[in-house]
């Protein structure tokens, strides 16, 4: 070992000795100390073909797995698919050891996300996490605490959009893989449509057939249809067809669009003139669950994402004894485009100071590729067997859920959606819409008024978060 000097002058003999003895005693505090190096240094420097039995000896570090923590709002408990999951994860290889962190027991994604935030504030280092929707894991990606994934791709030869319905990117990089896909499709009471006198709708259908049937399947014992206090359901198209739903490339505020004023115009004549649907004022004093009015009979048909699908196995949530059929979104009046919907999902993503981002990518990478099937959710991995898939899944449920309607609509080859973007504020432009529909529905107001102060709050946000 060499003993490198400082430009400082000549150092005296006598502290010269004292550096060598201090030296000499600090390397037989690291030679005593070498068996306390973690598991992750073990398994990042040991060689993988390295043969236990060649040159063993008592200082030796043995090779071990990979040590990485997964924090999620999913419950720590043996009865919890994504718990199940990760479990089968660390029995399927010997590489990597996952720790599952649960911050929450109530399956709050918000409150997780709070928490996951204080953490990492105060120096926690975060290997995987997964977020509830899209919004939560942008919104941390803007602030430099998510690792890009575009490096891993490449190292591994593939193209991301080629395995996966969607990605969650800002900047053109991918920040998260969504471990399962939501789907907007639209679903019926089967009950209700036979009444009617009606089939299930194809493929192409538009929004003023969306209206045609409301009418039809209305009676005096329940509305045709039934519309959220959601963001999304001022104007669905937005979320279907356009790239973002409020901005455009250069992030101005979109609500010229004609797809606008024909949702806004639309939803208050079904309200007003048809009576098709159940007023706003009463879902906004109510204060429902997104499908409660519908699995209670209270409403025969509802564009929603694809959640609803397992809900109906939830007799104890939601009572009921019809079957439920499916059928694509609706597409615009004046588009030739089909299979138009928004697909949806929160991510799994890697934290930017995480210590073993190799292991972490590849326990996202297997959770996006095999967690579905402990969580029976539909993946956002496209290689799967669509038909076969549903059939597992529903195959024993078929008197709650017709799996051939629900096959061919999520399975469609038609079904596509645009080229998105998505931008850290989403949730704040999302509540804006929300604010300037419910003006316009309970106040009476004309969409340009509504829409020249929906487009100023936007204006007011894009310029605050461009600072």
């Amino acid at each position: 070992m060499s003993l490198q000097t400082t430009n400082q002058g000549g150092i005296a003999l006598k502290k010269l000795s004292l550096v060598l003895a201090s030296m000499i005693l600090m390397l037989s505090v690291t030679a005593c100390g070498g068996n306390g190096n973690s598991s992750n240094s073990a398994a990042t420097d040991a060689p993988a073909s390295a043969d236990p039995a060649a040159g063993s000896s008592s200082t030796e570090q043995p090779a071990g797995k990979a040590k990485i923590k997964f924090y999620t709002f999913k419950a720590d408990k043996p009865e919890e698919p994504i718990y199940q999951a990760v479990q089968a994860y660390n029995e399927s290889q010997d590489k990597v050891e996952v720790e599952y962190e649960s911050l929450v027991q109530n399956s709050d994604s918000t409150d997780f996300m709070k928490k996951l935030d204080i953490l990492v504030a105060g120096g926690e280092v975060v290997d995987v996490f997964m977020t509830g929707n899209e919004d939560e894991l942008l919104e941390r990606a803007s602030r430099g605490v998510v690792e890009p994934l575009n490096s891993f791709f490449e190292q591994e030869s593939i193209t991301p959009e080629d395995e996966y319905s969607k990605l969650l990117k800002l900047d053109d990089k991918v920040y998260g893989i969504l471990p399962s896909s939501t789907q907007w499709l639209t679903v019926f009471n089967k009950d209700h449509l036979e009444a009617a006198g009606l089939s299930l709708p194809e493929m192409g259908w538009t929004w003023d057939d969306f209206r045609d049937y409301a009418k039809k399947l209305t009676t005096p014992e329940h509305y045709g249809t039934y519309f959220h206090t959601w963001g999304e359901y001022p104007n669905i198209i937005a979320y279907t067809e356009k790239p973002h739903p409020q901005l455009s490339a250069d992030l101005k505020p979109i609500f010229d669009d004609p797809s606008f004023e024909y949702f806004f115009n639309l939803r208050r004549t079904m309200e007003k003139e048809d009576k098709s649907v159940e007023p706003y004022a009463d879902v906004l004093a109510s204060n429902y669950h997104v499908l409660q009015q519908f699995f209670a009979g209270n409403a025969s048909m509802l564009a929603v994402p694809s959640y609803a699908v397992r809900a109906a196995l939830n007799l104890e949530k939601f009572p009921h004894e019809f079957q439920t059929m499916y059928a694509p979104l609706p597409r615009s009046v004046d588009t030739e485009e089909l299979g138009m919907t928004n697909i949806s999902g929160g991510g799994l993503a890697m934290g930017a100071k995480s210590e073993n981002k190799e292991a972490s990518y590849d326990f996202i990478r297997w959770m996006s590729k095999e967690s579905y099937k402990f969580t029976k959710e539909i993946p956002a991995f496209k290689g799967v067997d669509g038909a076969e898939l549903i059939n597992g899944f529903f195959g024993e449920n078929t008197d709650l859920i017709d799996t051939a309607s629900l096959s061919k609509t999520l399975f469609d080859p038609n079904i596509q959606m645009p080229d998105t973007f998505s931008v850290p504020y989403g949730s704040e432009l999302k509540a804006i819409v929300e604010n300037g529909f419910a003006s316009f529905i309970l106040d009476n107001r004309s969409f340009d008024e509504v829409k020249t102060e929906m487009t100023a709050e936007v204006e007011k946000v894009v310029q605050a978060n461009q600072k």
